[in-house]
């Protein structure tokens, strides 16, 4: 009996009838739901009368197929009809939707900071002003596009499923899956096959007076019996719907822009030409992949795939509701309007720009005891990003350094742009051997080896454009400084000091990253329905940061000195199972992640010096420990539920301390406590059927932590517990509820005929946006709850599919993040990051097959 298991334990190649549900699963189904219904029909079934079919689901999370209820663990799958019904268009506006996912959502703009966080593992703040343009620290949760990571923006689409992997998964994905990992699986080309889509909508938003529209198509196309060829794309366009007031004119729209003289006459005096915008926040995407398939033997494929996507656009989603008008704090001629719902006040343009790749090669071949696969991949990610910190710079420490940069008196049209520009290049190979699914083996197993190699550019720069010109104009000869009193100098003192193209500060980051690893797991199925699997991760990792910090105001020049931090380690995993019944599970788990740790790089000398203790920061890792129930029913019913509790010990933290230095730094542990329920299937009227979630992650700190550091008032002095954090403190990004729901019904209005209406929604608690105070507040900011409805409706006629659709559909604003420095200068620093308002829109489509 110790060699043979239950033939539901794994799923076959050929498709199969769902056994009848024992007594023992139908007492827990009658328990949790009451009496079974009927499954849906198949719509595709002209002679039914509609109804979505709720089928065997089948993923490859394991590395081998095997239908979701049997992965013994907390797994998520979501579809693309259910995409299309949430208007999940990318990573950030997926988080939304599955429970237990969560992602600051700040739009494409900010897609270089921001990265997915499972079961609440991370402790960096709200990306700005914390990290305004990349992550320092490896992401926590490792996201994959097949087998291929991969960093950047893109749009979801043509995709069979998305996975989302709860808890650590260090074993088999390795570092950066601390706290879980997203799996994209795109469709692959299909032999023998010629099919096609193409789909075209159109768009309204409330409070915008654009339009958004939107194509994309994909082809199949076999060529000759062994090689298939595919290809999809996709093209976005996206109103704006905030209004600004304020951007100058300037001789050009870069950080270097010098802006233009309303009074040309006054050079000293003059205000500037001032500006507006009207759907401000405007974004266009795009995103395609091709890939080829050729299988010149039933054992052997090979499938090669580019994938290359573009974003850009103009401003983000904040707004400044609070300020009540008034004079400019820096041009004393001019009155600004006030702020107001989907208004805000910003004396730049902030263009910002992405371009993502990824080129990959998967190979596979059976060699009947076993499948051998190879993945090689590279992918690559730059952008740019404008970002206008007049209004923050001039609030902090009571507009303390604008002399500095403004000169004496302040010029009129001081503008403080910061532009942020990072890259990205990553090569990876893994190598997996899979032992063959045969029910007659008492032992499976995964081995393999991965090797990845990154090279990362960060590069920040600080400008004053056209103070410094002012100041010559002026006359000034000597530098600005403060008096013993504590007051500015005066003429002639009144230089601003810069560098080349008026450069304040620059700051030119490079990162080399290389990881040799080698991983398993074993599998014994030590009962027919039972079994149980070890696995094992061994990290070899050498990571380099060299960083020139360079400011040009308050002389400081630290050369770029390489930083070295090695590390290794092995984690490990342990995870049991038992089908006590036909597709129910119980299952119980102990897994581990680990992340590498860095170097900073901080200046040691000057005014803006760092404490030693920030020069490094160290590997932090987790332990997951696990149950959980899953099942499915004859009718296509089906549910999980888990239980978990995460010990994470030196949590990293990216920050922009108190200097305006960023940096890494570890505190001491945290933990994270709760448990999920999803559940699907049919209810008890003839073609309905519904789709719920729920999660409860209660992440926090478990102990104090307090690291000194630079008091930013350019003094150069280190003050002890400037970085503090107090057990009991939520971790950020990360709501403690969530929750989605959907209903579907499907209605066949005649022959032929099938209308599916689906109504959606989302709800979260509020979200801790940082462990301790940020630079100018004195409390720990939230979001406010999120609470957002949808509904999609669908009608479907042979090849053709028609959809309309509306989110948010009770134009909700909800504030994603408050302002990071509130009330300074009469509240112009109040800047609330809020979500997209009500959109309704339509979509037509036709199929080929």
């Amino acid at each position: 009996m110790g060699r043979t298991r239950s033939k539901n334990s794994r799923v076959a190649g050929d498709a199969r009838v769902a056994p009848a549900t024992s007594s023992i699963a139908g007492a827990v189904f009658f328990a949790l739901y009451g009496a079974p219904h009927p499954a849906l029909a198949d719509p595709s079934d002209a002679n039914d009368t509609g109804g979505n079919a709720l089928q065997e689901v089948v993923v490859t999370a394991t590395r081998r197929s095997q239908a979701l209820e049997a992965v013994p663990y907390s797994i998520s799958v979501v579809t693309p009809e259910q995409l299309a019904a949430s208007g999940a268009t990318d990573l950030m506006s997926l988080a939304s939707q599955v429970p237990g996912l969560s992602m600051f959502d700040y739009g494409a703009r900010f897609a270089g900071a921001v990265s997915p966080i499972i079961r609440g593992i991370n402790a960096t703040a709200s990306p700005p002003p914390s990290r305004g343009f990349r992550t320092f620290e490896q992401d926590p949760v490792g996201t994959y596009i097949g087998n291929s990571p991969i960093d950047g923006y893109f749009q979801l689409d043509d995709l069979n499923r998305v996975e989302v992997l709860r808890g650590p998964q260090g074993t088999l994905y390795g570092a950066g899956a601390l706290g879980g990992a997203l799996r994209l699986i795109p469709n692959s080309p299909q032999l023998d096959t010629w099919a096609g889509t193409v789909e075209a909508g159109g768009s309204t938003l409330a409070h915008s007076d654009g339009a958004g529209w939107s194509v994309k198509g994909m082809v199949n196309v076999p060529l000759g019996d062994v090689v298939a060829f595919r290809a999809s794309a996709k093209y976005d366009y996206q109103p704006g719907w905030i209004n600004v007031f304020g951007p100058e004119v300037r001789t050009n729209n870069t950080a270097y822009g010098i802006p233009l003289l309303a009074d040309p006459a006054d050079p000293v005096n003059s205000s500037p030409l001032y500006t507006s915008r009207s759907d401000w926040n405007w974004q266009r995407s795009f995103t395609g992949r091709a890939s080829l398939l050729w299988k010149p033997l039933e054992a052997f494929s090979a499938e090669f795939a580019l994938l290359h996507s573009e974003a850009s656009g103009d401003g983000g989603p904040q707004v400044n509701p609070v300020y009540a008008g008034g004079v400019s704090p820096f041009d004393p001629h001019t009155v600004f309007p006030a702020g107001g719902p989907y208004q805000e006040l910003a004396l730049i343009d902030e263009p910002w720009d992405r371009t993502t790749n990824l080129t990959s090669l998967d190979l596979s071949y059976d060699a009947g005891f076993a499948t051998v696969s190879a993945t090689s991949s590279y992918h690559t990610t730059e952008g740019s990003l404008l970002n206008d910190s007049t209004f923050d710079y001039g609030g902090y420490a009571g507009g303390y350094y604008v002399p500095y940069y403004a000169g004496v008196p302040t010029n009129p049209r001081w503008v403080y742009p910061f532009l942020f520009t990072d890259s990205a290049h990553t090569f990876s190979q893994e190598v997996r051997l899979v032992s063959k699914a045969d029910p007659e083996h008492a032992l499976d197993y995964v081995v393999g080896v991965y090797y990845e190699n990154q090279a990362r550019d960060g590069n920040w720069f600080v400008t004053s454009p056209g103070s410094p010109e002012r100041s010559m104009q002026e006359g000034c000869t000597g530098p600005v400084f403060y008096t013993a009193a504590g007051v500015p100098s005066t003429f002639p003192n009144c230089l601003v000091v810069t560098g080349p193209n008026d450069l304040t500060f620059q700051q030119l980051d490079k990162q080399t990253f290389q990881d040799v690893s080698e991983f398993g797991e074993l599998t014994w199925h030590f009962l027919p329905n039972a079994q149980i699997t070890g696995g094992v991760r061994h990290f070899d990792q050498h990571f380099v940061d060299a960083q020139l910090y360079q400011d040009f105001t308050f002389p400081t020049l630290v050369p770029a000195t390489p930083h070295h931090s090695d590390a290794t380690k092995t984690v490990g995993k342990i995870n049991p199972s038992y089908e006590y019944a036909d597709h129910q599970y119980v299952y119980a788990l102990w897994s581990q992640g680990f992340r590498r740790g860095g170097a900073n790089s901080v200046p040691s000398t000057g005014p803006f010096k760092e404490s030693p203790l920030l020069r490094d920061y160290e590997p932090d890792s987790t332990n997951n420990y696990e149950a959980g129930l899953k099942g499915r029913f004859a009718n296509g019913l089906s549910y999980t539920f888990a239980v978990f509790d995460i010990y994470w010990d030196r949590p990293q933290i990216s920050s922009s301390l108190p200097s305006g230095n960023l940096a890494v730094y570890n505190a001491n542990k945290a933990q994270s406590t709760g448990f999920e329920f999803e559940s699907s299937g049919p209810l008890f009227v003839p073609h309905l059927s519904y789709s719920v979630g729920y999660a409860y992650a209660d992440a926090r700190l478990t102990s104090d932590f307090s690291l000194p550091a630079n008091n930013g008032l350019g003094t150069g002095t280190i003050v002890p517990g400037l970085l503090t954090g107090s057990a009991g403190e939520q971790l950020p990004g990360s709501p403690k509820n969530s929750v989605s729901a959907a209903l579907i019904y499907d209605i066949n209005l005649s022959a032929g005929y099938v209308l599916t209406l689906s109504p959606n929604g989302v709800y979260r608690s509020a979200v801790a946006l940082q462990v301790a105070p940020s630079v100018g507040t004195t409390t720990i900011q939230h979001s406010s709850t999120y609470e957002i409805m949808n509904f999609n409706a669908t009608l479907t006629h042979n090849a053709w599919r028609a959809t309309l659709y509306v989110t948010n559909l009770f134009d909700k604003e909800e504030i994603l993040s408050p302002p990071s420095q509130p009330n300074q200068l009469n509240n112009l620093t109040d800047d609330y990051l809020v979500n997209p308002p009500r959109e309704i829109g339509i979509r037509l489509g036709y199929s080929f097959k």
